[in-house]
């Protein structure tokens, strides 16, 4: 009796970098777009969202001497402030971001904020999840989470040296 031997071949593709985001790919106009189209009207910021102004023009962005964006302001917009969070968009210059009273939801990965960055004011938003604060940049002078619904064990042991401020109020954490 004669066999029938089939015979599959497969190719295997690897590549660590498929499916990671490097930020380093994109100029900090490209990274600060795809960060604001995660919030409501993002054209109330950058203008015309199809061609959006340069991004040291925008409303509560602020560059340095050297045209980088160093921070980014969008506080107070209440129930009208929804959206999400990505930091992993944010240019690796940024150092502060304030995005308080707004209603911002999902969840945030601190270990995605840039190695330069000094503040991060959200409180008094929606954001859920957990925290973890093991992987915050060594910059990171001022950290402002409270108000949100964040859940889960946080860990004190490992926080930035020159850390001098930290809000974690009124959210369900408990330390580990």
């Amino acid at each position: 009796m004669c066999s029938k031997v089939y015979s599959a071949v497969f190719f295997a593709c690897v590549d660590d970098g498929i499916g990671k985001f490097d930020r380093s790919m994109l100029c900090q106009q490209e990274l600060m777009e795809l960060f604001i189209f995660g919030l409501n009207k993002p054209e109330k910021i950058c203008g015309n969202r199809d061609d959006p102004n340069d991004v040291c023009e925008w409303k509560g962005v602020k560059c340095n001497a050297d045209g980088k964006v160093e921070e980014f302001q969008w506080i107070s917009k209440d129930r009208h402030g929804t959206g999400t969070v990505g930091f992993e968009f944010l240019p690796w210059s940024m150092k502060t971001v304030w995005m308080f009273w707004n209603a911002l939801s999902g969840t945030i990965q601190l270990a995605d904020l840039p190695g330069k960055m000094e503040r991060v004011y959200l409180s008094v938003n929606q954001l859920t999840g957990s925290l973890d604060l093991d992987t915050l940049p060594a910059a990171v002078r001022e950290l402002d989470l409270s108000e949100n619904e964040f859940t889960g064990d946080i860990s004190l042991e490992k926080l930035p040296k020159c850390l001098k401020l930290l809000r974690l109020s009124e959210n369900h954490l408990s330390p580990l």
